[in-house]
């Protein structure tokens, strides 16, 4: 009986890595598919218990993960707005979904056919991510860098209820773009016709829309991957950085550094550096204040006007985070939360370190 259960499901858990992240990727774009997202997800869990025996293999950042998924019912105890913060934590519990899905689908059989699939679908979701965001992203803040036409933008508008902000989808770009930059550097020769011609049009359109969304953090986090990868390729690489690092500084150097900040820092919306350190100050004073269970994941444009108005962006400012990720991790869950997120970043930037020396 045991037996023919596993070779009944087996078959369905060498699939789940399909359904999961269709379904997770529909729920970014739409939140009213986050439970479903979720349901599905967890219905693959039974299901590699009656194909191997177990609910999940065993990765690095189980503990880590644990421990951030313990500080779920305390975010959502120590909330103002219940419902603004169940969106948000169905999001992660629906990311680390997607990331046990991820495990176990390159895990079991075929690692290493499955782990070349993984890093080429990976490159076809940011070549999807490249060609939706025209129609996803909201288009009416963005207006920082001086050489790109604002008009190009005024022809845009998302049909989306929510649509997503343009420094979110620079972020989800950025993370996937080094994979289509990498491909060609180390694994050219290994890839079909066809693979090449993805990674080609995936590159290109990810850094075309990540110019266009000019999230100046994304921007600066592609030229440090454009530092990294020569220095990783080849043995003298590195001495692309030494001349880089010269030029930056000659760059700050002629126009003062106080320019720099303020370029750097301005934005449509949000004004420049004095407004930004505003706002880091007002994330520092609800870690002070919450320091163990933070304000609740998803409220700090309320909780700020509340509680701590800003002066310079007004007292009604719509700003919806901290503009730092540490920081706002220690907003949403506190700082026990900041820690198991630091663990997990850790653990994957160690791991990566380990596999390229391998």
């Amino acid at each position: 009986m045991i037996a023919r259960l596993r070779t009944l499901t087996r078959p369905l858990a060498e699939i789940e890595i399909g359904p999961v992240a269709l379904v997770v990727a529909v729920s970014v774009l739409a939140t009213r598919a986050l439970p479903a997202a979720l349901a599905v997800a967890a219905l693959f869990w039974p299901i590699r218990w009656l194909a191997y025996g177990h609910l999940t293999l065993r990765s690095a950042a189980d503990w880590p993960l644990a421990l951030l998924l313990l500080t779920l019912p305390v975010t959502l105890w120590a909330t103002a707005l219940p419902t603004v913060t169940q969106v948000e934590v169905l999001r992660l519990l629906t990311g680390v979904a997607l990331y046990y899905a991820i495990v176990n689908w390159t895990g079991h059989t075929n690692v290493q056919r499955h782990l070349r699939w993984l890093v080429i679908g990976l490159v076809a979701a940011g070549l999807a991510l490249a060609l939706t965001a025209p129609f996803v992203v909201a288009w009416a803040s963005v207006g920082k860098l001086p050489f790109i036409p604002t008009a190009l933008y005024n022809r845009l508008s998302s049909p989306l209820a929510d649509p997503v902000n343009a420094n979110v989808m620079a972020g989800a770009l950025v993370l996937l773009l080094p994979l289509a930059l990498a491909l060609p550097l180390f694994a050219w020769r290994e890839l079909s016709w066809f693979q090449r011609l993805l990674t080609v049009i995936a590159a290109l359109a990810m850094l075309g829309m990540l110019m266009f969304t000019q999230s100046r953090g994304a921007l600066l986090a592609l030229g440090v991957v454009l530092l990294l990868l020569p220095a990783l390729r080849w043995r003298r690489g590195w001495l692309l950085a030494p001349a880089v690092a010269l030029a930056a500084a000659g760059a700050v150097w002629w126009f003062g550094p106080g320019h720099v900040l303020e370029a750097l820092s301005r934005a449509q919306a949000l004004g420049g550096l004095d407004v930004r350190l505003e706002v880091w100050s007002r994330g520092l004073y609800m870690v002070q204040d919450f320091p163990f269970t933070g304000i609740g994941m998803g409220t700090f444009r309320q909780v700020a006007n509340l509680l701590y108005p800003f002066f310079l962006a007004g007292p009604d400012a719509n700003i919806p985070h901290a503009h730092n990720l540490l920081l706002q991790v220690a907003v949403d869950q506190g700082l026990p939360g900041l820690i198991m997120w630091l663990a997990v970043l850790l653990l994957v930037t160690t791991g990566a370190g380990l596999i390229y020396r391998h």
